[in-house]
């Protein structure tokens, strides 16, 4: 068994029918690849069986300790079974782009079953009209609760999903071991000295938070500019629905690598935020709801675990609050100003607010943090005064290369990221990588955003404007380059040479 950490256990607290903390990817799957041209269900339940000895997290659910007196433990399920967590659908005809993204937002707006392992995949057939997508290609929508996994491990187990060839060994199967169920007697001995100890945890991670709260203060002293001051109030920072609404698009990363060259030290991370922010801009413009003397913020997760635990279960990330520059016309200055945000940002990320959050889950005990979620979910109170407006997190994809990956023999062309909302931020933006392709997945509340396309096409018009920047700049560069200097003048041999400016 395994204790959820405080961390964990606060997205398991905070679920609710409105705000499921799910988070989610979108594979699409060319079965052309496969043996005969074809993969059926059967085929992909041998597969998925034939990689479950891989890791423990698909045959894991929740195991609450007594009384619900201490945060639970993920228990190996004895009764486990596969086809539980299967499921097969067929879009309508005509099996468009359109069709999937509504049927991904609707199951988006589910809760998953926290009586099993909470996980399922479904399998989509009927892809017969999305532009660049073979007819006939199915997609899978993998689905695992955020208190399993963070967005780097998530990626990094389901990722064992994935194989370099299109044959597999059915063979690879290994039963595992499964936990033994404890016993009361056992829990109880769990529990009680956890609760002896609270206190203890409590005084020190009190301690914690004041030294950082300190060392955080004085780093930003100094430094505070109205976008880290104040954050605007938008039409995302208020209680969401449960409905949901997605869109996704992709980019060259040759492209990116164009923009980059825009604003000096900025990184591609930099250039998606301003890709992003640049959307926002113009589609809170068309809706006359952009904060014009105030910047929008986005909550930028930072991933801090280790290369040793990158396939563990639950969540090892810290925070960093970005200005995105959306209160600025132009392009380059808002990349040139993202950039030196993040720059100051991520040290204080990595050395202070890590361990502030870590500490933050620390202070109070179980009990008092169930007891807040329920409250939380049941009040669902939302602060004039906002930390974010969106969230955009970044997680490495499967492969750096141009390596094909495969599914049960079927090709994996695109794997779309899918992060939640919550009340207070009803837009997230989940960004991989894959065959070259940085893969932008949007998913919002329907109410706050309920034209979709409408955002999709703000994006692309920012994507343009950055990369037409990127020509002009490139096209200026190259001018100036290719002037020959003119030949320096002859200078009498009585004038003495002017001194050199170094």
């Amino acid at each position: 068994m395994k204790q959820l950490t405080p961390m964990d256990a606060q997205f398991f607290y905070s679920d609710a029918p409105h705000q499921p903390m799910v988070i989610g990817g979108l594979w699409i799957c060319d079965q052309n690849s496969a043996p005969n041209g074809l993969v059926r269900h059967k085929d992909i339940i041998r597969y998925i069986n034939s990689r479950l000895s891989s890791t423990s997290l698909f045959r894991r659910r929740l195991q609450h300790a007594p009384l619900r007196l201490d945060d639970p433990y993920w228990l190996e399920d004895k009764n486990f079974d596969l086809e539980y967590h299967i499921r097969h659908v067929g879009l309508p005809q005509p099996g468009d782009w359109r069709q999937l993204c509504i049927f991904t937002a609707r199951a988006m707006s589910r809760t998953l079953d926290m009586e099993r392992a909470p996980w399922e995949i479904t399998v989509i057939e009927g892809l017969n009209n999305v532009e660049g997508v073979p007819p006939g290609s199915f997609a899978l929508l993998l689905r695992l609760h955020h208190a399993y996994v963070d967005g780097k491990s998530g990626v990094e187990i389901t990722t064992l999903l994935m194989d370099d060839q299109i044959d597999f060994d059915e063979n690879t199967y290994r039963q595992p071991v499964s936990d033994r169920l404890p016993t009361r007697t056992q829990m109880w001995a769990k529990t009680v000295p956890r609760l002896l100890g609270q206190s203890l945890r409590s005084a020190k991670a009190s301690l914690s938070i004041a030294r950082k709260s300190l060392q955080l203060a004085a780093q930003l002293r100094g430094d505070a500019s109205p976008d880290q001051n104040r954050v605007p109030s938008t039409l995302f920072n208020a209680q969401i629905s449960p409905h949901r609404s997605y869109g996704a698009t992709q980019w060259p990363i040759a492209d990116l690598k164009q923009i980059r060259r825009c604003a000096e030290g900025a990184t591609l991370n930099d250039v998606i935020i301003a890709i992003i922010a640049g959307g926002l801009r113009r589609y809170l413009l068309r809706r006359e709801a952009l904060p014009v003397e105030q910047s929008l913020v986005a909550l930028c997760p930072v991933a801090m675990r280790p290369e040793s635990a990158r396939r563990d279960m639950g969540n090892l990330i810290s925070m960093m609050l970005i200005g995105m520059g959306t209160d600025m016309a132009d392009p380059q200055l808002r990349l040139q100003a993202i950039t030196e945000r993040t720059q100051r940002g991520a040290p204080l990320a990595k050395e202070v607010m890590h361990e502030l959050i870590t500490s933050m889950g620390e202070v109070l005990p179980a009990p008092m943090r169930m007891l807040g979620g329920w409250l939380q979910n049941q009040v669902r109170y939302v602060s004039r005064f906002h930390l974010q407006n969106t969230l955009i997190t970044n997680v490495p994809g499967p492969t750096n290369g141009a390596e094909k990956k495969y599914f049960a023999g079927a090709e994996i062309l695109a794997t779309y990221p899918i992060v939640p909302v919550f009340d207070g931020m009803g837009l997230s933006h989940g960004i991989t990588s894959l065959y070259g392709n940085i893969i932008l997945g949007v998913l919002a509340d329907r109410q706050m955003l309920p034209d979709m396309d409408v955002y999709m096409a703000s994006l692309q018009e920012s994507t343009e404007e950055y990369l037409a920047l990127a020509h002009q700049r490139g096209a200026e560069t190259a001018s100036q380059s290719t002037k020959r200097p003119a030949p320096p003048r002859k200078r009498p041999a009585s004038q003495p040479a002017e001194p050199s400016a170094e």
